[in-house]
């Protein structure tokens, strides 16, 4: 380490406001109060210090004296616990284009070592961003905390110089990575010693990864791109150094969409930034038998066969571990599972309904016994174990929090009391028992506090608690809908909680509530989660029913709300549809009245019968398979009117000979396919371009590049290699270029000018 860099990272970890001095030999600095001295020397280059205890490396002083890394090494190893019965998934990795320029895909049946094979050989080159993805329940998580905790022992024992740090998000739609990271090291693990600068400078010298979970897909789809923003940030704050994990369902590079990656891009395009991406695999029957035998359950093989024969052997319960955790609870405390077995069965898509009550049945019958009546008799009934829950699910919902600390719990208690009319005794066994409930654990982050086992059993309680507020339908359940619609965005796995729980209840109209949904949103403003959220609830309740003409008037509907549904006899009255997939989309009789539509993307599986759109506006139309954006109105209302709709007065302005829409030139796919390639690494080299475009690589490189550095959307940057080849990065930001693009329609010669003219 040499000075000026030196000077740079201890300047992180001095106090505020005071000044380092530097005389001579000597360093003279503050920290956290302490005053810090030492005594400078330089070694072969390398800086050397000495506060007393002898001359050791730089580095290694900040590391073991500023840092305190070893402590925090210790406190991971407290408070990130160690899983006695974790399993570890098989994967696929797929590395940045600077490690493996190929796209070589490496499959590995133990993703724990894989990942930190691929830690270890990340390129000094760039900053490295490595996805963590799956669906939810499949071990992100588990996988993360076992990595952080082996990693924290190899530190202490000396066999490895860096540590990795979970962050948890905690589902959060507006995100600050300074004021998370350093809640996350002072509450969570105990270590108040380092400031956010402190902890990034650590993360520069890739002494620290930083793994932050739940950085869940729809933050990358959503309007605000918030999450996107913060997440630039941070990248360009490690100037191409460092390494940062990211766990979502999806990485970023992987959205068809190039709009919904623009923010991040275009934040962190100055610097060499490369993103892979870890995929984790569903379990086989191998793991299912691994996690029994670490349980030591007995007859292990014949459960995994009962289940699968009832079920089938790719079913949820079997392949997903948070499932598979609470399968074997069942199977191994329960006298009937075949009895389950069937109702779960029988219950079909509404599955995780029934397995959430046979966890809750033992609980009830078992557990929380009523010690002031009749001997024996249960304290509540099941049902009234999931309102509870749910109570549970909506106050940490409405505190915009995954937790509920211990008074909060205390008064969630006393209200469903309230309104079940328990006796004082009763009331007070409740409050006393929740906290130790199955569903729910202490929290990790917050002392004196509870969460729920896992996320998507508080995202089924607040779909479940979201529809109980609704089945009233009166003015007083429109008060209490909304207050909790404008908190934020419901997840999918609310969304279908909330869908099935109203199917379920035969007292409930799926076209009442949908009406009613739509009072709600037009009680907030477009510009408002009260109407995503009351928009897409009530086009997955009208799914494949006929609404008889119900009109939504003035909602606004968010990203992909048309999609996978089938719609018939709805009108739309002045609402407004943000960008939307029409990808096994049926329409059938609607009507659309003066709607804005930012983006219908049109698919072969799209079906438009009998549905009118009069003096409605339509920015753009995006024909999926042939990779086309159209702006041009005529030309949208003529592609629309193929598809079977009808435009009212303006349909008669047309030609009777509807146009057709050209398919895109050869060097438009190859520049769309380039762009692909920057969203993996914001810098590539000429040999990347030649791996990726095969046979034309040749062609593309002597005819199309100089065409491209001419109207700067190429510029050529320093190799830092040792070969001759040449190293781009775009010259323009990639919203122009997405501009640009649509406005083309395919056309290469149309791309240049538009771009020339930026």
């Amino acid at each position: 380490m040499q000075i000026h860099e030196f000077k740079s990272v201890i300047s992180t970890f001095s106090d505020p406001e005071t000044e380092m001095l530097f005389e001579k030999t000597k360093i003279l600095f503050s920290m956290n109060g302490e005053l810090i001295e030492a005594t400078l020397s330089s070694k072969s280059g390398e800086i050397q210090v000495d506060d007393g205890n002898g001359p050791i490396n730089a580095s290694n002083w900040i590391i073991t004296r500023l840092a305190n890394l070893p402590l925090l090494a210790s406190r991971l190893r407290e408070r990130v616990a160690q899983n006695d019965c974790f399993v570890t998934p098989a994967a696929t990795l797929l590395e940045s284009l600077q490690v493996q320029p190929d796209e070589k895909v490496i499959k590995s049946e133990d993703a724990v070592l894989t990942t930190f094979e691929a830690l270890n050989e990340r390129s000094p080159l760039e900053t490295t961003v490595l996805y963590i993805t799956s669906d939810a329940g499949e071990g992100k998580t588990s996988l993360i905390n076992e990595m952080a905790y082996g990693q924290a022992k190899r530190f202490l024992d000396k066999q490895s110089d860096w540590l990795l740090v979970p962050i948890p998000l905690g589902g959060r739609h507006f995100l600050r990575f300074d004021d998370i990271t350093v809640g996350a090291l002072q509450n969570r693990y105990r270590f108040p010693f380092l400031y956010y600068s402190s902890f990034l400078a650590l993360v520069r010298m890739g002494v620290i990864i930083p793994a932050f979970d739940g950085f869940e897909e729809m933050f990358v789809e959503n309007s605000s791109g918030e999450a996107l923003s913060a997440m630039g940030n941070l990248v360009g704050a490690l100037n191409s150094t460092g390494t940062l994990i990211i766990a979502a369902r999806k990485a970023y590079f992987e959205f068809e969409n190039l709009q919904a990656q623009e923010k991040l891009y275009d934040a962190i395009s100055d610097y060499d930034v490369g993103f892979g991406k870890l995929e984790l695999h569903r379990w086989t029957k191998k793991q299912f038998l691994e996690y029994c035998d670490k349980r030591k359950i007995e007859k292990s093989k014949d459960i995994y066969c009962r289940v699968s024969e009832r079920l089938g052997e790719d079913h949820s319960l079997l392949t997903r571990p948070v499932l598979v955790r609470r399968l074997v609870d069942i199977a191994e405390e329960s006298t009937s599972l075949d009895s389950f077995l069937s109702k779960m069965h029988e219950s079909g898509a509404d599955f995780f309904s029934v397995f959430v009550r046979g966890i809750i049945e033992r609980e009830a019958s078992e557990k929380w016994i009523d010690r002031s009546g009749e001997s024996g008799s249960p304290l509540i009934t099941v049902d009234e174990h999931c309102e509870l829950l749910a109570h549970v699910a909506l106050g940490m919902w409405e505190s915009r929090v995954d937790y509920l600390k211990r008074d909060h719990l205390d008064f969630v208690a006393d209200y469903f009391c309230e309104i079940k009319r328990k006796t004082p005794m009763q009331t007070q066994q409740i409050r006393e028992r929740i906290r130790g409930h199955a569903l729910l654990v202490a929290s990790s982050n917050v002392p004196s506090a509870v969460e729920f086992d896992h996320a998507e059993f508080r995202s089924y309680f607040l779909g479940e608690g979201l529809a109980k507020l609704i089945k009233p339908q009166s003015d007083k359940a429109k008060t209490d809908v909304l207050a909790v619609m404008r908190k934020g965005v419901l997840s999918e796995n609310s969304q279908i909680a909330f869908i099935r729980s109203i199917s379920r209840d035969a007292n409930l109209n799926c076209l009442s509530v949908a009406e009613f949904l739509f009072d709600v949103g037009g009680l907030d403003g477009q510009a408002s989660y009260t109407q995503e959220n009351c928009g897409v609830l009530s086009i997955r309740l009208l799914n494949k029913i006929d609404a008889n003409g119900l009109e939504a008037e003035g909602i606004a509907f968010g990203n992909d709300s048309l999609r996978d549904s089938s719609l018939v006899n709805v009108t739309f009255t002045d609402c407004y549809f943000s960008p939307t997939s029409l990808e096994i989309t049926s329409l059938k009789g609607c009507t659309f009245l003066r709607c804005k539509f930012t983006q219908l993307k049109i698919y072969n599986s799209t079906s438009i019968d009998d549905t009118t759109f009069d003096e409605c506006l339509v920015d753009s139309v995006r024909l999926t398979e042939k990779g086309l954006d159209i702006w041009e109105p005529t030309d949208i209302i003529s592609q629309l009117i193929k598809l079977g709709a009808s435009f009212g007065p303006q349909q008669s302005l047309l030609d009777s000979d509807l146009p057709e829409i050209p398919d895109k030139d050869m060097e438009s796919q190859q520049i769309e396919k380039l762009l692909r390639y920057f969203m993996r690494s914001t810098h590539i080299s000429e040999s990347v371009i030649q791996i990726k475009l095969g046979d034309s690589a040749k062609e593309f490189i002597n005819n199309v590049v100089p065409d491209l550095l001419d109207a700067n959307i190429l510029c050529e940057i320093e190799n830092r290699g040792g070969s001759m080849q040449r190293r781009f990065k775009l010259g323009l930001a990639l919203h122009q270029l997405n501009e640009a693009i649509s406005s083309a329609q395919g056309k290469y010669d149309k791309f240049l000018k538009a771009c020339k003219e930026i």
